[in-house]
């Protein structure tokens, strides 16, 4: 973990309100793995925004150099605005990588991910780190064709062609209409692993999908999911982020903010 100003290296709008910005930050690059996230600190606002790690350039584990790592945010609040207006050059106050990220199991090869919306953040990292050695499957929901940022940006250049991409919209205006939970259970006979990341309200309908034997298939691959929550200092000093789990309580930026979908106590979590 470490606080440093960095250079923003590129801030674009790729939808409306959804920003992808590049940060030149190669102590971070280096050091953060797929599902950790970085703070941000915006204009003179106390509290530092939490924001997933993208992508990153160069990968882990190969020569820094002019390392750099994206976030892809949406503006929903006077920090993400403040953020938003930032231009190329000017430097940021960041902190990480923070939290704890997404493991794959030795012997995992199919590798299942489900982004509802903006959850597509952190997943694409993860693709990143293991597209070279697993076969991927990425299911990514959205209102409408228009809000699936995977097809907004140019990832074939760097391999991702080979990415199974399934798209679902909630208005049908590509792929199956729906949501992202829908199909899911089409590739639970396949993946060896799943990851999710999403609004709340996917998390809960994986838990309670109807068919008895789904939700067998779901709990013996160890989903596991990210938890995008209010935070107040990223590394568990505040308990701003406590969330109740079978394990006891858990802070979601220092135990997580990646989780095993059938260890969180969903009735209880409030976002």
């Amino acid at each position: 973990m470490k606080q440093t100003l960095c250079s923003i290296t590129s801030n674009v709008e790729v939808m409306p309100g959804i920003h992808l910005m590049w940060i030149e930050a190669p102590d971070i690059a280096a050091a953060a793995q797929p599902g950790q996230f970085i703070t941000v600190r915006c204009g003179d606002f106390t509290l530092r925004r939490p924001f997933s790690i993208h992508q990153s350039s160069p990968l882990t584990g190969e020569d820094p150099g002019k390392g750099e790592i994206a976030i892809l945010f949406k503006v929903t609040g006077k920090g993400t605005l403040w953020l938003s207006q930032r231009k190329a050059g000017q430097k940021i106050d960041i902190l990480g990588p923070l939290g704890k990220g997404f493991a794959i199991a030795p012997k995992s090869k199919n590798l299942l991910l489900v982004a509802g919306g903006i959850g597509l953040a952190p997943l694409i990292f993860l693709m990143q780190q293991a597209l070279s050695q697993h076969q991927i499957t990425l299911i990514h929901g959205a209102s409408t064709a228009a809000q699936l940022h995977y097809n907004n940006c140019k990832l074939a250049a760097i391999g991702y062609q080979r990415v199974q991409f399934i798209p679902v919209t909630e208005d049908g205006s590509t792929g199956q209409k729906g949501k992202a939970t829908d199909v899911l259970p089409d590739f639970l006979d396949w993946a060896d692993q799943i990851y999710a990341c999403g609004p709340v309200g996917m998390y809960k309908a994986m838990t309670q999908m109807s068919l008895g034997a789904n939700r067998s298939k779901l709990k013996l691959r160890k989903c596991q999911v990210s938890l995008e929550v209010r935070m107040g200092c990223g590394f568990g000093a505040c308990y701003g982020c406590t969330i109740n789990t079978k394990k006891g309580l858990r802070h979601v930026c220092r135990d997580g903010p990646v989780f095993e979908l059938d260890d969180i106590i969903w009735q209880e979590v409030r976002i």
